[in-house]
């Protein structure tokens, strides 16, 4: 009898009797699965920490994750005990209810028992989610919440530099991980959980507006065993106390550092350098904060003292060759009346002429604000620096527009503002907070170069003010109004602005204060 080869050596199964090929166990495949269990000392319970203070979960460290997303899978993959010992082919979430406080994962699984036999075997795992407090939220019910403080000042008498810094912050998203602002009468506190926080907004400070800094520790506590210490750290950063459309007076050695140019200068920007032109001139310089703090200049005009006039003649230049100009600017001769000595008074000796470095806006007809010197009272600093030079008798800064009244109700955008604790002393100047953030938006109207550094967001009843009827005041409104176009806008997608409670980044937001989108016109500001 001959035994065909294809058969010789085959065994039978010894649980169903089915034949095979030998191995170790003599078993077939199907049986095989049956009987042994790859999941053998894998983990099908366990527990993960969750703090319901700031809505985060324990890896560690703590991180924020939403429910059912691939960052709480990979957390929960991580935290099951003898995984690693078979290969994962799949996981998935299975639905429970929000708050069951449990989570259930589906994993697929192989591992190679013997001869290259791979057992396939899927299997449900459990979470308990279990409450425990973060050291974040722990350390946010003593008095040790933060451990660096960046307190910005700027000795002037409005805040229009802190309205144009906040958005500046808001678009660069600066105080994302910031714990607490806190709002004081000449500037304002931001509270960081770490040092590297505050040195991070002290960086940003450098590169937006010209500043000085000091910087300073002290001591909380020391483990003298251990060689460890903890110190909370404080940034003082002064800002430059020169603003826009002021008139400054610079020394002789700055003077003559930048080329011998005439002391008295008028400041028409401000970033991180300091922007100065001559109007007689038409000479620009750059003053860069190294330079400023060297030899700090000394304001002459603020524009508290501006002044409204009438402009009645521009001459320029009739030959392009003539013609004096300093990047957007073109100089010409004006002769401007004060808007308050009225037509009956427009005698000639009301008239005064003066270089101007806005003749491409101004023309005979619009109304202007400027500074007369002839009647400002400057101090002994300011005189001491001028002594025997011919002042101007007038220096026009903008072009205004009286008839622009009641602008705020025609305004199509919004600002967001930082969400801030009041101080001691804050709300001393809330009347006058609001005239600086009415002034501040007349700004932001008026120059584009400065509405293209932030975010304008458009209000939710644009659409509507477009269909209204235009009222009889609206009528007599200038042509040349510089109108903020639909396309500058963003569309706000946020209801309002918080700050995180934790340093790491967390989603989970602690808002400080009051909402923070919302229109300037809507609400009270308290200052």
């Amino acid at each position: 009898m001959e035994v065909d080869g294809a058969n010789a050596g085959g065994i039978l199964c010894c649980n169903c009797g089915v034949k095979i090929e030998p191995n170790q166990l003599n078993m077939c495949l199907p049986c095989l699965k049956n009987k042994v269990d790859i999941t053998l000392g894998i983990g099908k319970q366990v527990t993960i920490f969750f703090c319901r203070g700031c809505g985060r979960y324990q890896r560690p460290p703590w991180i924020t994750a939403e429910l059912e997303s691939r960052e709480l899978l990979a957390m929960c993959l991580k935290k099951i005990r003898g995984l690693n010992k078979v290969k994962l082919v799949d996981a998935s979430w299975i639905w429970t209810e929000p708050h069951s406080r449990r989570l259930k994962i589906k994993l697929t699984v192989q591992k190679e028992v013997f001869n290259n036999a791979i057992i396939q075997q899927t299997f449900v795992v459990e979470f308990i989610v279990a409450n425990q407090q973060c050291p974040d939220c722990q350390k946010s019910y003593t008095e040790h919440t933060w451990e660096s403080v960046v307190q910005v000042r700027q000795k002037v008498k409005h805040k229009r530099t802190f309205y144009w810094l906040e958005q500046l912050m808001i678009k660069h998203n600066v105080c994302e991980k910031c714990i607490n602002i806190k709002e004081q009468p000449d500037g304002l506190d931001f509270y960081y959980p770490t040092k590297s926080l505050g040195q991070h907004m002290v960086n940003f400070l450098e590169s937006v507006i010209p500043q000085r800094m000091k910087f300073s520790k002290k001591l909380i506590t020391q483990d003298d065993r251990s060689n460890t210490y903890r110190y909370k750290y404080t940034w003082c950063v002064e800002i430059a106390h020169v603003c826009k459309d002021d008139v400054v007076v610079l020394n002789k050695r700055m003077c003559a550092s930048m080329g011998g140019i005439t002391p008295l200068l008028l400041c028409y920007k401000v970033s991180s350098v300091v922007m100065l032109i001559d109007p007689i001139t038409m000479q620009r310089v750059a003053v860069s904060a190294k330079a400023f703090w060297r030899d700090p200049p000394a304001v002459a005009c603020t524009r508290s003292q501006l002044r409204e006039f009438v402009v009645v003649d521009m001459e320029e230049p009739n030959d392009p060759k003539d013609k004096v100009t300093a990047g957007k600017f073109l100089q010409g001769e004006a002769t401007v009346m004060r808007d308050d000595d009225g037509a009956a008074n427009a005698e000639e000796d009301r008239h005064l002429i003066s270089m101007t470095h806005l003749a491409h806006q101004l023309k005979p007809g619009d109304t202007c604000a400027g500074y007369d010197l002839k009647s400002s009272n400057m101090g002994d600093d300011v005189l001491s620096r001028i002594k025997n030079r011919d002042l101007p008798e007038v220096i026009l800064v903008r072009k205004t527009y009286p008839r622009r009244k009641n602008r705020h109700r025609s305004r199509k955008f919004r600002l967001k503002a930082l969400p801030k604790e009041t101080g001691e002393g804050a709300n001393r100047r809330k009347d006058a907070g609001n005239d600086d953030m009415e002034l501040f938006m007349n700004d932001l109207e008026e120059d584009p170069e400065m509405r293209a550094d932030i975010n304008l967001y458009k209000r939710k009843n644009v659409q509507d003010r477009k269909r209204q009827p235009v009222d009889d005041e609206d009528e007599d409104e200038d042509d040349g109004f510089p109108d903020v176009a639909l396309d500058e806008l963003i569309d706000d997608m946020e209801s309002n602005l918080t700050l995180d409670s934790k340093h790491n980044g967390s989603s989970s937001k602690m808002a400080m204060g009051p909402p923070a989108a919302r229109g300037v016109d809507d609400v009270k500001l308290n200052f």
